[in-house]
C-alpha cells in the first residue's frame, strides 16, 4: 500500500485526537448549555467515523499468521472485555455520560478505580491490541494508545482542578492505564480522599452560593 495511504490514516487519528482533547472540558457549553455533554459525545462519535471509514477502505495485509489455537483465546479475551465495561456500567451515571441528564459528579472510586485510574482506556487497550494485527490496524492501535496515553492526562488535569489534594494523592497510589500494582487503593483510604473531595466540593458550592 502506498506510504500516502498509511500518512493519511495516522492523519485522521490524529485529528480525531486533537479535535476530542480540544472540545473536551466546558469548551461546548457556551453553544449547547446543559446539553454540552450530548453534543460532545455526538461530535466524538462523528469525528471517530473518519479513520474508521479509511480503515475500512484500505486493504489490509496481515502481519503474521495467526495459529489455530490462539482464536479462541483472543476471543475469550475480547469477551471478558466486554463483560469488564458492562460491569464497569454499575459504577457510572449512564445518562449523565451520554448526557442525556446534567449532573454534577462527586470524585468516587469504584472498585476498578482501586486498581487502575482509567479502567474504560485499560480495557480499550486490551480489546484494541488483541484483534488480528494488519498493517492498517496496527497503525491504527499505535494512535489510540498515544491517544489515550495523552488524553488521560489531560483528562486528570480538569480533574486536579476541582480535587488537586484528593486526586494528587490518589494518582501516587493508582497506576493510570495498567494496573500493574494490584488492588493499590485500600478501603480506609479510599473513604479517606472521598471525603476529603467531597468536602472541598461542598465549599466550592456554597461558595459560589
Amino acid at each position: 500500500m502506498p506510504a500516502t495511504h498509511y500518512m493519511l490514516l495516522m492523519a485522521s487519528w490524529l485529528l480525531f485526537g486533537v479535535g476530542h482533547s480540544f472540545l473536551a472540558g466546558s469548551r461546548l457549553h457556551a453553544l449547547f448549555g446543559g446539553w454540552s455533554r450530548l453534543a460532545y459525545n455526538l461530535i466524538a462519535v462523528t469525528m471517530t467515523a473518519v479513520p474508521l471509514a479509511i480503515l475500512a477502505s484500505y486493504p489490509a495485509t496481515p502481519l503474521w499468521h495467526e495459529p489455530s489455537w490462539l482464536q479462541p483465546i483472543r476471543l475469550v479475551i475480547c469477551g471478558a472485555v466486554g463483560l469488564g465495561f458492562l460491569h464497569t456500567l454499575k459504577f457510572y451515571s449512564v445518562t449523565g455520560f451520554l448526557g442525556l441528564k446534567e449532573e454534577v459528579w462527586p470524585l468516587t472510586f469504584s472498585p476498578w478505580h482501586c486498581w487502575v485510574r482509567h479502567p474504560w482506556y485499560f480495557l480499550m487497550l486490551i480489546f484494541i491490541w488483541t484483534q488480528p494485527m494488519t498493517d492498517t490496524w496496527l497503525i491504527s492501535v499505535l494512535c489510540i494508545s498515544l491517544y489515550l496515553i495523552v488524553g488521560s492526562r489531560k483528562e486528570e488535569g480538569r480533574i486536579l482542578a476541582h480535587h488537586p489534594s484528593a486526586y494528587s494523592q490518589y494518582k501516587k497510589i493508582v497506576p493510570g492505564l495498567i494496573p500493574w500494582r494490584g488492588r493499590a487503593l485500600d478501603k480506609n483510604t479510599r473513604v479517606r480522599l472521598e471525603t476529603l473531595a467531597l468536602k472541598v466540593q461542598q465549599e466550592s458550592l456554597h461558595i459560589h452560593d
